[in-house]
């Protein structure tokens, strides 16, 4: 009995020991990104441009967005995407190679709905705490979050905004450290 007693004595404090050590391993990232139709992968000629935050809770495995877009209204967003569950607004995984088609991979959806939000000279989409595993699951992918930290942080990640003039984005940025 006293070895039973020991033995969960002992595994109670490796867990709690573990605990302590994920939590003191969470870490909250903070990146930026500014859009605009200049750069590629979306070197469109557009005068739109647009400023992101996004904040990454390793703990949670939950990223947040604010996003303000000025030159494009909610209605130039591509229709068939704003109908859809994934939205017109995405991070992308973008890896160019030289001589190579470049890698782009969809890797993290933010679905239209009611955090985009029409403003004066443009509209501005803020959505907080959501759930990586949830969008992944959208687009049926099996990247990790993981994987999607280490994409960020090595800044092969761009957010691109699809619209119906430019169905494979009007603008985007490289999502960076900030």
């Amino acid at each position: 009995m006293r070895l039973l007693t020991r033995m969960a004595a002992t595994l109670c404090g490796l867990l709690a020991t573990l605990a302590t050590t994920s939590a003191a391993q969470a870490e909250h990232l903070r990146f930026r990104a500014t859009l605009a139709g200049t750069a590629a992968p979306t070197a469109t000629g557009s005068p739109a441009t647009g400023r992101a935050t996004i904040r990454v809770d390793t703990a949670t495995q939950r990223v947040s967005v604010d996003l303000t877009i000025t030159g494009l209204g909610v209605d130039a967003l591509w229709d068939r995407l704003v109908k859809g569950p994934i939205g017109p607004i995405h991070f992308h995984e973008y890896v160019a190679r030289a001589g190579q088609p470049d890698d782009v991979v969809l890797v993290l959806p933010l679905p239209y709905g009611p955090t985009y939000r029409p403003t004066r000279h443009g509209f501005r989409v803020r959505m907080k705490d959501y759930d990586y595993a949830a969008g992944a699951k959208l687009l049926g992918s099996t990247a990790t979050f993981a994987h999607f930290v280490t994409a960020l942080r090595d800044g092969h990640v761009i957010l691109n905004v699809h619209t119906d003039r430019f169905t494979d984005g009007e603008i985007s940025g490289t999502v960076a450290a900030s």
